[in-house]
Protein backbone atom coordinates (compact mmCIF):
# COMPACT_ATOMS: atom_id res chain seq x y z
CA UNK A 1 0.00 0.00 0.00
CA UNK A 2 1.39 3.56 -1.02
CA UNK A 3 1.16 6.12 1.74
CA UNK A 4 -0.14 8.83 -1.22
CA UNK A 5 -1.85 9.13 -4.23
CA UNK A 6 -1.01 12.68 -5.84
CA UNK A 7 -3.74 13.63 -8.62
CA UNK A 8 -1.88 16.24 -10.16
CA UNK A 9 1.72 17.47 -10.96
CA UNK A 10 2.16 20.65 -11.41
CA UNK A 11 4.55 22.82 -8.81
CA UNK A 12 2.22 21.53 -6.35
CA UNK A 13 1.86 18.05 -7.38
CA UNK A 14 6.18 17.90 -7.83
CA UNK A 15 6.29 19.95 -4.31
CA UNK A 16 4.56 17.45 -2.41
CA UNK A 17 5.61 14.29 -4.02
CA UNK A 18 9.02 15.64 -3.48
CA UNK A 19 7.79 15.94 0.11
CA UNK A 20 6.69 12.62 0.04
CA UNK A 21 10.61 11.26 -1.02
CA UNK A 22 12.59 12.93 1.55
CA UNK A 23 10.49 11.14 4.16
CA UNK A 24 11.24 7.68 2.68
CA UNK A 25 7.22 7.67 2.11
CA UNK A 26 5.58 5.93 -1.24
CA UNK A 27 3.34 7.68 -3.53
CA UNK A 28 1.73 7.14 -6.98
CA UNK A 29 1.12 10.37 -8.70
CA UNK A 30 -1.97 10.32 -11.74
CA UNK A 31 -1.61 13.52 -14.07
CA UNK A 32 -2.56 13.75 -17.49
CA UNK A 33 0.25 15.97 -18.40
CA UNK A 34 -1.11 19.25 -18.86
CA UNK A 35 0.39 20.45 -16.06
CA UNK A 36 -1.80 23.97 -15.64
CA UNK A 37 -0.46 26.81 -15.23
CA UNK A 38 3.18 25.55 -13.85
CA UNK A 39 3.63 24.49 -17.25
CA UNK A 40 3.20 28.01 -18.94
CA UNK A 41 4.69 30.24 -15.70
CA UNK A 42 7.66 32.21 -16.21
CA UNK A 43 8.85 30.64 -12.67
CA UNK A 44 10.44 34.06 -11.60
CA UNK A 45 11.44 33.77 -7.47
CA UNK A 46 10.52 37.25 -6.03
CA UNK A 47 8.95 37.78 -2.67
CA UNK A 48 8.61 41.32 -3.24
CA UNK A 49 5.22 43.32 -4.17
CA UNK A 50 6.79 45.94 -7.04
CA UNK A 51 3.36 47.33 -7.35
CA UNK A 52 3.46 48.59 -4.24
CA UNK A 53 7.02 48.17 -3.18
CA UNK A 54 6.10 45.83 -0.04
CA UNK A 55 6.75 42.09 0.71
CA UNK A 56 4.43 39.92 -0.53
CA UNK A 57 2.48 37.59 2.17
CA UNK A 58 4.98 35.68 3.86
CA UNK A 59 7.49 35.91 0.95
CA UNK A 60 10.66 36.12 2.99
CA UNK A 61 9.33 32.86 4.52
CA UNK A 62 8.85 31.35 1.47
CA UNK A 63 11.60 32.45 -0.25
CA UNK A 64 14.26 31.05 2.56
CA UNK A 65 12.56 27.76 2.49
CA UNK A 66 12.10 27.55 -1.20
CA UNK A 67 15.51 28.02 -2.43
CA UNK A 68 17.80 25.35 -0.47
CA UNK A 69 14.46 23.04 -1.98
CA UNK A 70 15.16 23.93 -5.30
CA UNK A 71 18.86 23.75 -5.16
CA UNK A 72 18.62 20.01 -3.30
CA UNK A 73 15.81 19.23 -5.98
CA UNK A 74 18.43 20.40 -8.85
CA UNK A 75 21.48 18.40 -7.55
CA UNK A 76 19.72 15.41 -7.11
CA UNK A 77 18.34 15.37 -10.88
CA UNK A 78 21.27 16.17 -11.99
CA UNK A 79 19.74 19.00 -13.99
CA UNK A 80 19.49 22.79 -14.24
CA UNK A 81 16.07 24.97 -13.91
CA UNK A 82 17.30 27.40 -11.17
CA UNK A 83 18.64 30.71 -12.81
CA UNK A 84 19.63 33.43 -10.24
CA UNK A 85 19.23 37.03 -11.46
CA UNK A 86 17.89 40.16 -10.27
CA UNK A 87 14.98 42.18 -11.48
CA UNK A 88 15.21 45.59 -12.41
CA UNK A 89 12.29 47.70 -11.63
CA UNK A 90 11.96 50.15 -14.18
CA UNK A 91 10.21 53.52 -12.15
CA UNK A 92 7.73 55.03 -14.32
CA UNK A 93 7.70 58.45 -12.37
CA UNK A 94 9.94 60.48 -10.06
CA UNK A 95 8.15 60.01 -7.03
CA UNK A 96 9.28 56.40 -7.31
CA UNK A 97 12.29 56.98 -5.85
CA UNK A 98 11.33 57.92 -2.68
CA UNK A 99 8.81 55.59 -2.25
CA UNK A 100 11.93 52.73 -3.24
CA UNK A 101 14.50 54.37 -0.90
CA UNK A 102 11.97 54.43 2.37
CA UNK A 103 10.82 50.85 0.91
CA UNK A 104 14.37 49.52 1.05
CA UNK A 105 14.75 50.89 4.41
CA UNK A 106 12.31 48.58 5.94
CA UNK A 107 13.96 45.73 7.99
CA UNK A 108 11.72 43.00 6.27
CA UNK A 109 12.88 44.53 2.51
CA UNK A 110 16.01 45.69 2.90
CA UNK A 111 17.49 42.11 1.95
CA UNK A 112 15.86 42.25 -0.82
CA UNK A 113 15.67 45.96 -2.20
CA UNK A 114 19.23 47.37 -3.30
CA UNK A 115 18.09 51.08 -2.40
CA UNK A 116 20.33 52.91 -4.99
CA UNK A 117 18.54 54.54 -7.75
CA UNK A 118 20.32 53.06 -11.31
CA UNK A 119 20.51 54.84 -14.61
CA UNK A 120 19.31 52.81 -17.22
CA UNK A 121 22.66 52.00 -19.97
CA UNK A 122 20.69 49.29 -22.04
CA UNK A 123 19.54 51.58 -24.77
CA UNK A 124 17.42 49.15 -25.93
CA UNK A 125 15.16 49.68 -22.44
CA UNK A 126 13.29 52.75 -22.46
CA UNK A 127 12.89 54.51 -18.83
CA UNK A 128 14.24 58.20 -18.04
CA UNK A 129 13.80 57.76 -14.20
CA UNK A 130 15.72 54.91 -13.92
CA UNK A 131 15.57 51.77 -11.82
CA UNK A 132 15.95 49.97 -8.58
CA UNK A 133 17.01 46.41 -8.24
CA UNK A 134 15.66 43.27 -6.37
CA UNK A 135 18.66 41.09 -5.34
CA UNK A 136 18.19 37.22 -4.72
CA UNK A 137 15.45 36.64 -6.94
CA UNK A 138 15.41 34.69 -10.22
CA UNK A 139 13.29 32.44 -12.37
CA UNK A 140 12.93 28.59 -11.94
CA UNK A 141 12.35 26.54 -15.57
CA UNK A 142 9.12 24.73 -14.81
CA UNK A 143 9.10 23.32 -17.45
CA UNK A 144 12.20 21.65 -17.33
CA UNK A 145 11.54 20.88 -13.99
CA UNK A 146 8.73 19.14 -14.25
CA UNK A 147 9.78 17.05 -17.35
CA UNK A 148 12.93 16.13 -15.25
CA UNK A 149 10.97 15.01 -12.15
CA UNK A 150 8.65 12.75 -14.03
CA UNK A 151 11.31 11.62 -15.72
CA UNK A 152 13.15 10.33 -12.45
CA UNK A 153 9.88 8.53 -11.19
CA UNK A 154 8.79 5.03 -12.13
CA UNK A 155 5.84 3.09 -13.59
CA UNK A 156 5.40 2.51 -9.45
CA UNK A 157 4.91 6.15 -8.91
CA UNK A 158 3.33 7.52 -12.13
CA UNK A 159 0.49 7.23 -14.19
CA UNK A 160 -0.38 9.85 -17.23
CA UNK A 161 -3.68 9.75 -17.39
CA UNK A 162 -7.14 11.76 -16.69
CA UNK A 163 -8.50 10.94 -12.99
CA UNK A 164 -11.76 9.76 -13.07
CA UNK A 165 -13.58 10.84 -9.26
CA UNK A 166 -16.21 7.86 -9.86
CA UNK A 167 -13.44 5.54 -9.69
CA UNK A 168 -12.20 6.39 -6.11
CA UNK A 169 -13.09 4.08 -3.20
CA UNK A 170 -12.86 5.72 -0.21
CA UNK A 171 -12.99 3.53 3.32
CA UNK A 172 -12.10 5.00 6.87
CA UNK A 173 -8.79 2.83 6.84
CA UNK A 174 -8.03 3.07 2.99
CA UNK A 175 -8.45 4.58 -0.40
CA UNK A 176 -8.38 3.05 -3.43
CA UNK A 177 -8.21 3.88 -7.40
CA UNK A 178 -7.79 1.11 -10.05
CA UNK A 179 -6.36 -1.11 -7.88
CA UNK A 180 -3.87 1.27 -6.63
CA UNK A 181 -4.26 1.38 -2.50
CA UNK A 182 -3.46 4.61 -0.16
CA UNK A 183 -3.43 5.64 2.89
CA UNK A 184 -3.91 9.12 1.67
CA UNK A 185 -4.78 11.34 -1.87
CA UNK A 186 -4.03 14.39 -2.00
CA UNK A 187 -5.75 16.71 -4.92
CA UNK A 188 -3.11 18.87 -6.63
CA UNK A 189 -5.00 19.54 -9.58
CA UNK A 190 -4.31 23.50 -10.53
CA UNK A 191 -7.71 25.37 -12.10
CA UNK A 192 -9.23 21.59 -12.57
CA UNK A 193 -10.08 21.73 -9.05
CA UNK A 194 -13.34 23.35 -10.35
CA UNK A 195 -14.26 19.46 -11.55
CA UNK A 196 -13.53 17.98 -8.45
CA UNK A 197 -16.50 17.07 -6.50
CA UNK A 198 -14.88 16.52 -2.62
CA UNK A 199 -13.78 20.30 -3.48
CA UNK A 200 -15.27 22.11 -5.83
CA UNK A 201 -18.00 24.36 -3.65
CA UNK A 202 -14.78 26.19 -1.96
CA UNK A 203 -13.93 29.81 -3.70
CA UNK A 204 -11.54 29.04 -6.20
CA UNK A 205 -12.09 31.58 -8.57
CA UNK A 206 -9.26 31.59 -11.01
CA UNK A 207 -7.91 34.20 -13.27
CA UNK A 208 -7.11 33.66 -16.86
CA UNK A 209 -3.17 34.72 -18.17
CA UNK A 210 -2.18 35.28 -21.45
CA UNK A 211 1.60 35.42 -22.45
CA UNK A 212 3.60 36.08 -25.38
CA UNK A 213 7.16 34.47 -26.13
CA UNK A 214 9.03 36.64 -27.97
CA UNK A 215 12.83 36.95 -29.69
CA UNK A 216 14.74 39.72 -30.04
CA UNK A 217 18.75 39.99 -30.60
CA UNK A 218 19.37 43.51 -29.67
CA UNK A 219 17.53 43.64 -26.02
CA UNK A 220 20.75 40.85 -24.50
CA UNK A 221 18.56 41.87 -20.92
CA UNK A 222 20.29 39.30 -18.07
CA UNK A 223 18.02 40.33 -15.55
CA UNK A 224 14.57 40.24 -15.07
CA UNK A 225 12.62 43.28 -16.25
CA UNK A 226 10.28 44.41 -14.35
CA UNK A 227 7.75 47.58 -15.61
CA UNK A 228 4.20 47.29 -16.02
CA UNK A 229 4.62 43.81 -17.14
CA UNK A 230 7.60 41.00 -16.81
CA UNK A 231 9.90 40.49 -19.37
CA UNK A 232 11.91 37.62 -18.19
CA UNK A 233 14.93 35.99 -20.29
CA UNK A 234 14.94 32.86 -21.02
CA UNK A 235 18.08 32.24 -23.30
CA UNK A 236 18.53 31.99 -26.67
CA UNK A 237 17.31 35.84 -27.09
CA UNK A 238 13.98 34.44 -25.71
CA UNK A 239 12.07 36.63 -23.71
CA UNK A 240 8.62 35.82 -21.66
CA UNK A 241 6.38 38.67 -21.34
CA UNK A 242 3.09 38.93 -19.48
CA UNK A 243 0.86 38.52 -18.09
CA UNK A 244 -2.73 39.60 -18.18
CA UNK A 245 -5.25 39.14 -15.72
CA UNK A 246 -8.37 38.21 -16.51
CA UNK A 247 -11.29 36.90 -14.23
CA UNK A 248 -14.44 36.32 -16.26
CA UNK A 249 -13.31 34.43 -19.20
CA UNK A 250 -12.28 30.87 -18.14
CA UNK A 251 -11.67 29.61 -21.46
CA UNK A 252 -8.10 28.67 -22.77
CA UNK A 253 -8.67 30.48 -26.05
CA UNK A 254 -6.02 32.79 -27.28
CA UNK A 255 -7.43 36.60 -27.84
CA UNK A 256 -6.63 39.10 -30.19
CA UNK A 257 -7.02 41.48 -27.30
CA UNK A 258 -4.28 39.30 -24.88
CA UNK A 259 -2.19 39.61 -27.29
CA UNK A 260 -2.25 43.12 -27.99
CA UNK A 261 -2.24 44.38 -23.94
CA UNK A 262 0.77 42.79 -23.80
CA UNK A 263 2.55 44.18 -27.05
CA UNK A 264 1.36 48.05 -26.35
CA UNK A 265 3.32 47.33 -23.03
CA UNK A 266 6.41 45.56 -24.32
CA UNK A 267 6.63 48.44 -26.52
CA UNK A 268 6.81 51.11 -23.41
CA UNK A 269 9.24 48.72 -21.99
CA UNK A 270 12.08 48.26 -24.72
CA UNK A 271 13.28 49.87 -28.32
CA UNK A 272 14.47 46.69 -29.82
CA UNK A 273 12.26 45.01 -32.93
CA UNK A 274 11.15 41.73 -31.71
CA UNK A 275 9.23 38.89 -33.14
CA UNK A 276 6.41 37.26 -31.21
CA UNK A 277 7.30 33.09 -31.47
CA UNK A 278 4.57 32.04 -29.13
CA UNK A 279 0.98 33.21 -27.19
CA UNK A 280 0.21 31.02 -24.75
CA UNK A 281 -2.94 30.85 -22.20
CA UNK A 282 -3.77 29.04 -19.00
CA UNK A 283 -5.95 29.50 -15.45
CA UNK A 284 -4.11 30.35 -12.45
CA UNK A 285 -5.66 28.60 -9.30
CA UNK A 286 -6.87 32.13 -7.63
CA UNK A 287 -9.10 31.87 -4.35
CA UNK A 288 -11.48 34.77 -3.19
CA UNK A 289 -9.55 36.08 -0.21
CA UNK A 290 -5.79 35.54 -2.02
CA UNK A 291 -4.53 32.75 0.01
CA UNK A 292 -4.07 29.02 -0.65
CA UNK A 293 -6.06 26.36 0.33
CA UNK A 294 -4.88 23.41 2.13
CA UNK A 295 -5.87 20.94 4.35
CA UNK A 296 -8.63 17.61 4.56
CA UNK A 297 -12.56 17.26 3.65
CA UNK A 298 -14.35 17.51 5.80
CA UNK A 299 -16.22 14.50 5.49
CA UNK A 300 -12.92 12.26 4.92
CA UNK A 301 -9.77 12.13 6.93
CA UNK A 302 -7.91 10.70 3.98
CA UNK A 303 -8.79 12.90 1.64
CA UNK A 304 -6.61 16.22 1.23
CA UNK A 305 -6.05 19.32 -0.67
CA UNK A 306 -3.19 21.28 -1.79
CA UNK A 307 -4.27 24.47 -3.94
CA UNK A 308 -4.93 28.22 -4.92
CA UNK A 309 -1.15 29.32 -5.01
CA UNK A 310 -2.35 32.03 -7.60
CA UNK A 311 0.82 33.73 -9.28
CA UNK A 312 3.28 33.19 -6.49
CA UNK A 313 3.39 29.00 -6.90
CA UNK A 314 6.92 29.18 -7.61
CA UNK A 315 8.11 30.27 -3.87
CA UNK A 316 4.80 28.63 -1.61
CA UNK A 317 4.55 25.19 -3.06
CA UNK A 318 7.74 23.52 -1.17
CA UNK A 319 7.08 25.36 2.12
CA UNK A 320 3.49 25.09 2.01
CA UNK A 321 3.29 21.22 0.73
CA UNK A 322 5.59 20.62 3.91
CA UNK A 323 2.79 21.89 6.29
CA UNK A 324 0.30 19.73 4.85
CA UNK A 325 2.45 16.55 5.05
CA UNK A 326 3.23 17.53 8.62
CA UNK A 327 0.04 18.06 9.62
CA UNK A 328 -1.61 14.95 7.67
CA UNK A 329 1.26 13.39 10.22
CA UNK A 330 0.05 15.08 12.97
CA UNK A 331 3.33 17.18 13.78
CA UNK A 332 1.98 20.47 12.41
CA UNK A 333 -1.11 22.40 12.82
CA UNK A 334 -2.13 24.37 9.64
CA UNK A 335 -2.70 28.01 9.84
CA UNK A 336 -5.93 28.55 9.80
CA UNK A 337 -5.25 31.94 6.76
CA UNK A 338 -4.47 28.66 4.50
CA UNK A 339 -6.51 25.56 6.03
CA UNK A 340 -9.25 25.24 4.08
CA UNK A 341 -11.69 25.04 6.46
CA UNK A 342 -12.28 28.97 6.53
CA UNK A 343 -14.67 28.49 4.19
Amino acid sequence: MKHSLVVGMGLAGLAYAEQLRRKGLSFHVIDKGFGGSSKIAAGIYNPTVLKRFSLAWNGDLFHSYALPFYNELQDRLKSEFIFPTPVHKIFSKVSEHNSWVVASDQNSLSPFLDPQIHSIINTEIKGIYGYGKVNHTGRIATQTLLNDFIQSLNTNQFSEETFEYNKLLISNTVVEYKGIKAKHIVFCEGYQMVNNPFFNSLPLVGSKGEILIIKTKKLQSKPIIKASIFLAPMGDDLYWAGATFERNDKTLKKTLKGREWIEERIQKIIASDYEVVDHITEIRPTVMDRRPLVGTHPDYYNVHLLNGFGTRGVLGAPLLSKWLLDYIMGQFELPEIVNLRRF
